[in-house]
């Protein structure tokens, strides 16, 4: 018998025992269902994971901290042995040249904590209390207006948050884009009767404005400024002051094309505490896939306890059709044309299991709007996300495991003596 005339008998005789066929197929497609919506939910869940790793950092920059040995912090150290910022836990420009020499790394850039007294848009505007943040790294800024080269602010140009708008005057974000604002400095060192005698104004040109995202995990209305504007800054507040030039973090970024963990390796043998988003996003994904695998271990679960629902429904079949399967060989059929016949059975129930469970799972794809909506995620958000490849090797995968399910009645139909199996009735 041709193999194309098998496969359709092998249907064919399934049709004659729809209900017994639909059921051992439903018991397969709960575990496909399951198996499915799993590995959907574990893709979902990365992709929303690297999204928000990448809105919140920049993977090719490290953080560097000065290493301090923990359970010896009380332990008196040789003088001399190491500088006065080590001892205090932060770091200074003699340390900024040691990481800078590191192989891979591409520049330092120092977290310089400055502040602002307010900002107005000029004469004739009100002033309002504001916050400074640096932008150091090459983050994506979620923005309502505007553009970033490279993910970065020019220097002489900020970033405005989405809520200064109205309070600065401008009629939305766009109107805003290439005006200027106006950012009073003081050195807090200066301020004598609640006023300082040492300040001066700094002049920005809007760059673009930020809105807040769901993704942004820490997102605080703060103007943002370039990183050679913010030294600039820290370097008139802090002029002549003790402890200028330390810092307790610095900002390694690393060259394009390099190994980010092997750059993060080397600096910290160089005796410096090091941390990086890829660490962040490794331990994320490890907790997502345990998630994920151990939501699958219970479709795996119900797709073991299907194989022995097609073993019983195989011989079943099998006891049924005796005298079928002896007419069959009393007509010529060889012992193997009767075994590829159950075996296609087989096939045909892990198919259909498998095509019913899958069909359902991508059906819940439907659900991602209420589930970001309930989850107070960002509109578009799809925490389900299915793959074809996947989906076809589910398939096939459950029509191999039916096979090997249906061997042994396989076995027993392809054995069975053409003269008796006539005789029984």
């Amino acid at each position: 018998m041709k193999v194309r005339d098998i496969v359709i008998r092998a249907g064919r005789s399934l049709r004659q025992a729809k209900a017994r066929t639909l059921l051992t197929s439903l018991a397969i497609s709960v575990g496909a269902f399951t198996v499915t919506l799993a590995l959907a939910a574990g893709a979902g869940g990365q992709a929303y994971t690297d999204s928000l790793i990448k809105n919140n950092g920049d993977s090719n920059n490290l953080s560097v901290f000065a290493k301090i040995d923990e359970g010896q912090n009380d332990k008196p150290k040789e003088y001399g042995s190491q500088s006065e910022s080590a001892k205090q836990g932060i770091l200074n420009d003699k340390d900024i040249e040691k990481i800078q020499k590191i192989d891979g790394v591409a520049e330092i850039t120092p977290e310089y904590n400055i502040s602002a007294a307010y900002m107005t848009r000029g004469d004739g505007y009100k002033k309002y209390d504001t916050n400074l943040s640096i932008k150091t790294d090459r983050t994506a800024i979620p923005l309502a207006a505007g553009t970033l080269k490279d993910n970065q602010i020019p220097a002489g140009s900020v970033v405005v948050p989405e809520d200064y708008l109205e309070s600065l005057g401008f009629a939305n974000a766009t109107d805003a884009v290439g005006k200027t604002i106006v950012v009073h400095i003081e050195k807090p060192s200066m301020i004598v009767g609640g006023k300082s005698t040492d300040s001066k104004d700094e002049t920005f040109t809007v760059a673009a404005v930020d809105k807040k995202s769901a993704t942004v995990l820490r997102y605080q209305a703060a103007l943002r400024i370039s990183p050679e504007d913010g030294k600039a800054i820290y370097e008139y507040q802090t002029a002549g002051r003790p402890g200028s030039n330390e810092y307790y973090t610095v900002n390694a970024r690393v060259e394009s094309g390099k190994d980010v963990k092997a750059v993060q390796e080397s600096i910290k043998a160089a005796g410096y505490s090091v941390f990086s988003l890829q660490d962040l996003q490794q331990a994320l994904f490890q907790f997502i896939n345990i998630v994920q695998w151990g939501a699958a271990g219970f479709g795996f679960l119900a797709i073991l306890a299907s194989i022995f629902g097609i073993i019983n429904t195989q011989y079943i079949s099998v006891l049924e059709r005796t005298q079928q399967i002896g007419l069959m060989k009393a007509l010529g059929a060889r012992r193997k044309d009767v075994g590829r016949l159950f075996r296609y059975e087989a096939a045909w129930v892990g198919f259909l299991g498998g095509a019913i469970g899958t069909f359902f799972a991508v059906a819940t794809s439907l659900l991602n709007p209420w589930i970001a909506k309930s989850l107070s995620l960002e509109k578009g958000t799809d925490l389900l996300q299915f793959h074809p490849l996947t989906s076809v090797i589910l398939i096939l995968g459950l029509m191999l495991v039916a096979v090997m399910a249906g061997y042994f009645p396989a076995r027993k139909a392809a054995k069975l003596d053409p003269i008796e199996a006539l005789r029984t009735e």
